[in-house]
């Protein structure tokens, strides 16, 4: 039997962390490059960084709505539609955006296209995955944000360094619009998604399992956006910054898909080791805080690793709770993630230009153990 329920995990796992890679690269691209559009468009990193904000804000208000179309349309129709439509602002982005405002609101849009895949890829391994390898597939699902992150620190060395920003997100479309094809090569050989009732209201479980994962997100998200700048700062050449971020995403992914193997195994669809992950990431902010080479590069993999290594936990356990609509419930958690990305670099640039990047980093710390409690508190909420 195990030859063949490898398969049945594979294949929809290789489709989910493609499509979620690709309608996510542009929120991280921009952070990544914002030095090179700082100066090509005149303003603040700073300015160029609320891009995240912005990408991750239009998510938070499509993601439910989003979760809803998706259980409607069915899940490969959506995810390839949202594949499409990132890699056609990615191409807009290269040649259009030659203001920052112009820049903002094509984010924007890939923020709500975004919004609209990510639920849409959660339904999707609902119904593909054998549950006893939903653990490990969601985690290797969610290994789409580290991969995207991955990407976009490598397009600064690789790509942007000796071509330049705009031709950095043009190649990017190009990359996206070929997922697009294999999704849509692909989607006739997969089972039929069963039928399913009317999507319930939420429910206050479902409703604190959002905001703690608001919390979550926060301080990984400015991770996300502010390493290359910060890590400048402390005295890293920009190209290894890059390379840094690369790395950092990498660790993230292989913790998310050794996490959600550990849950297969003890079955255990819960919270808990969520809880831990945050209480640890914690220490990477703090190393973070410290303002040395040294230290922030260890920070850089203990914060990416474990304080952003549970998404796949949460995701599966949202799932668990409402098998009966799986992307309508999901599109309801994955809203309080982008909320989380939403402020966090907004609120870590506040910050960093009234304290520095290194307390600034220390607040994010406190902000992942706060997380950690509010997550231990949903868990025990009545559903």
């Amino acid at each position: 039997m195990a030859g063949v329920a490898q398969p049945s995990l594979a294949r929809p796992s290789a489709l989910a962390i493609a499509a979620g890679a690709a309608t996510v690269l542009p929120g991280f691209l921009v952070g990544s490059l914002a030095l090179q559009i700082r100066a090509d468009l005149d303003v603040s990193v700073g300015a160029v960084a609320a891009g995240v904000t912005v990408f991750f804000a239009a998510g938070a208000v499509g993601a439910g709505p989003g979760g809803r179309l998706g259980e409607r349309a069915g899940a490969l129709r959506t995810i390839r539609g949202c594949v499409i439509g990132t890699a056609v602002v990615l191409l807009l982005v290269a040649l259009v955006a030659q203001s920052l405002a112009i820049l903002l609101g094509l984010l924007a849009a890939a923020g709500l296209v975004n919004s609209i895949c990510q639920p849409a890829i959660n339904l999707f391994m609902a119904d593909q995955v054998p549950l006893d390898r939903q653990g490990l597939a969601f985690g290797i699902k969610q290994s789409a944000i580290p991969t995207a992150v991955l990407v976009s620190g490598l397009a600064l060395p690789v790509l942007a360094l000796p071509l330049g920003w705009r031709a950095t997100f043009a190649i990017c479309a190009g990359v996206v619009l070929a997922v697009a094809a294999v999704v849509g090569r692909t989607g006739s050989s997969f089972a039929a998604p069963p039928e399913r009732a009317r999507a319930p209201r939420p429910s206050r479980k479902l409703v604190i399992t959002a905001v703690g994962a608001a919390l979550a997100s926060s301080g990984p998200s400015a991770l996300g956006a502010y390493l290359v700048a910060s890590a400048v700062d402390v005295g890293i050449a920009e190209g290894a910054a890059g390379a840094l971020s690369a790395a950092g995403s990498a660790s993230s992914l292989v913790v998310r898909i050794l996490v959600g193997h550990r849950a297969d195994r003890r079955r255990d669809y819960g919270f808990s080791a969520m809880v831990m992950l945050l209480v640890a990431g914690a220490g990477g902010f703090a190393l973070l805080a410290v303002g040395q080479p040294a230290p922030f590069v260890a920070g850089v993999f203990v914060a990416f690793a474990l304080g952003w290594g549970w998404p796949g936990l949460f995701n599966l356990a949202v799932v668990d709770l409402h098998r009966e609509a799986p992307g309508a419930a999901t599109g309801i958690s994955q809203s309080g993630i982008y909320v989380g990305a939403a402020i966090g670099p907004a609120a870590y640039g506040l910050l960093s230009s009234a304290i520095g990047y290194a307390a600034a980093w220390g607040v994010a710390g406190a902000l992942s153990l706060v997380a950690a409690v509010a997550v231990a508190w949903a868990a025990r909420a009545p559903k």
